[in-house]
C-alpha cells in the first residue's frame, strides 16, 4: 500500500514519481486528484474504512515487528494492541458513510480480520519478512522518465530466488481470480522487487482477504509485466497532458474528503429543483440530488455507477434472485427463493429495477446478501443493457 497520508510528490528530472493510489485516484476522479496531488489542499477528513485499514495494517505490522525481535505475541495481546491503538488514533473527523453500521460494527470488522489471518498463519513460519511497509521504486522506461514508488505491506523471502509481495485487504468484496490477476498495484510493486533483489527470479504476488479469511495469489509473467509497463506510461501521458479535471460523479463521492468543495456537488442554485434518490420510508437513507436537467442522461450513469460498484462488494450467500420481464425490465427478489413465475409490482418480494428502489438494492448488497452467481447474473445484464429502463 501506499504510505497512509504520504503525498508522492518526488522528483526526477522534469516528471514526478508516481504511486500506484494516485494513478487509481485520477481514474476514479481527476478532479479529486487535482485537489489533492497538484492543489494539495489539506483535509482532516477520514473514512471510517481507511481508518479501520490502518488500526489493521498497524496491529499485522507489530506482529512481525515482534517477530523479526523472537517474540510471538498471543492472539489475545494483539487484539489488546489493536484496542489500544484504535483508541489513541480515534479522532472527530473519521466519516462513516454508511449509516446503517456504528462504530462497534467497524471494530468488531478489524477484530475479525485479525483473528482470521492470526489463526490462519501462526506459527508464521513461512520465509523470512525482508520488510514491512518496504519502500520500493522502479523506472517504466530505460530512460528513467516514468517512475513508481509505493509501500509493499510485507516481503518475504521464501527461498533464495523466490519472493512474496504481500498485501493486506480490510475490504468487504472479494474479487474474482481474473480480477486478482489484472491488478496493477503489486505488479508495479514487483517491477520493484525485481530492480532491488537481483536474485528474484520468481516472484508472487500474494492478497489477504482478512474479512474472508482469503488468501488469493498471482504471477505475471515477463510479457504481461511489459503490457503494464506500456500501459501505465500512457495513462501517466494522459494524466499530464490533461488541464481540466472533469469531475466524475460516482458512488465514491459519499467517501470523497473533497465532496464540499467539488462543482458536481456545489453547483446548485435556488432555481434548480432537486430530487431525492433514495428508499421510501427509510429516514436513515443518504440523499443524492439530481438537478431536474441531469435526471434523464446523468441520474441513469450515476445510478449505473453506484449499482454496478455495489455488486462487486456481494458476499457468496444466496438471497435473492433476478429475472427480465418481456419489456427488458429487470425485477429482483430480495426476499429468499420464489416460485413465481411472472413477477409484477404487486408480487411480494419483488421490485423492478428503477431509481426508487435502487438504495434498497445497494443496502442488500451491502449487507452480503447476494451470491456470487447471482452478481455475475446481474453484471451479464449490466453489461447487455445501459440501464435504459432505470428513469
Amino acid at each position: 500500500m501506499d504510505r497512509p497520508g504520504a503525498l508522492p510528490i518526488l522528483r526526477q528530472g522534469s516528471r514526478q514519481v508516481y504511486s500506484p493510489s494516485r494513478i487509481s485516484t485520477y481514474e476514479s476522479c481527476p478532479r479529486q486528484y487535482k485537489y489533492r496531488y497538484i492543489d494539495r489542499i489539506p483535509r482532516d477528513e477520514e473514512s471510517i474504512e481507511a481508518f479501520l485499514g490502518s488500526r489493521v495494517h498497524e496491529a499485522l505490522n507489530k506482529l512481525y515487528r515482534d517477530l523479526q525481535l523472537g517474540k510471538l505475541p498471543s492472539l489475545p495481546d494483539l487484539l489488546a494492541y489493536y484496542e489500544w491503538d484504535w483508541g489513541r488514533r480515534w479522532h472527530d473527523q473519521v466519516k462513516i458513510v454508511k449509516q446503517d453500521f456504528s462504530i462497534e460494527h467497524y471494530k468488531r470488522l478489524g477484530k475479525r480480520c485479525l483473528v482470521n489471518y492470526y489463526q490462519a498463519h501462526r506459527p508464521f513460519d513461512r520465509g523470512q519478512t525482508l520488510g514491512l511497509e518496504h519502500k520500493v521504486t522502479s523506472s517504466l522506461d530505460q530512460a528513467g522518465r516514468y517512475r513508481i514508488q509505493g509501500y509493499v505491506d510485507r516481503l518475504v523471502r521464501v527461498r533464495p530466488g523466490h519472493y512474496e509481495v504481500h498485501d493486506y485487504k480490510t475490504s468487504g468484496r472479494l474479487p474474482a481470480q481474473d480480477q486478482i490477476d489484472g491488478d496493477r498495484q503489486l505488479a508495479l510493486y514487483q517491477l520493484g522487487v525485481v530492480g532491488m533483489w537481483p536474485d528474484a527470479e520468481e516472484i508472487e504476488l500474494v492478497w489477504h482477504y482478512l474479512a474472508f479469511g482469503k488468501e488469493l495469489r498471482s504471477r505475471r509473467t515477463p510479457e504481461a509485466l511489459e503490457r503494464l509497463k506500456t500501459a501505465t506510461i500512457a495513462l501517466i501521458d494522459r494524466i499530464e497532458a490533461d488541464t481540466e479535471f472533469t469531475p466524475i460523479k460516482s458512488l465514491l463521492c459519499q467517501w470523497c474528503a473533497y465532496l464540499s468543495i467539488c462543482p458536481i456537488w456545489t453547483d446548485r442554485t435556488a432555481e434548480t429543483p432537486s430530487r431525492s434518490v433514495g428508499d421510501p420510508g427509510d429516514e436513515r437513507s443518504r440523499e443524492i440530488l439530481v438537478p431536474d436537467e441531469e435526471m434523464s442522461a446523468d441520474l441513469r450513469s450515476f445510478l449505473r455507477e453506484a449499482l454496478l460498484e455495489a455488486i462487486r462488494a456481494a458476499a457468496e450467500t444466496e438471497a435473492a434472485e433476478i429475472r427480465v420481464g418481456e419489456d427488458g425490465q429487470i425485477w429482483v427478489h430480495v426476499g429468499g427463493r420464489t416460485e413465481q413465475d411472472a413477477p409484477h409490482e404487486k408480487a411480494d418480494g419483488w421490485m423492478p429495477l428503477s431509481g426508487a428502489s435502487v438504495s434498497l438494492l445497494l443496502r442488500q448488497v451491502e449487507r452480503g446478501r447476494w451470491s456470487a452467481e447471482f452478481v455475475e447474473k446481474l453484471e451479464r445484464y449490466l453489461a447487455s443493457d445501459p440501464l435504459g429502463n432505470i428513469t
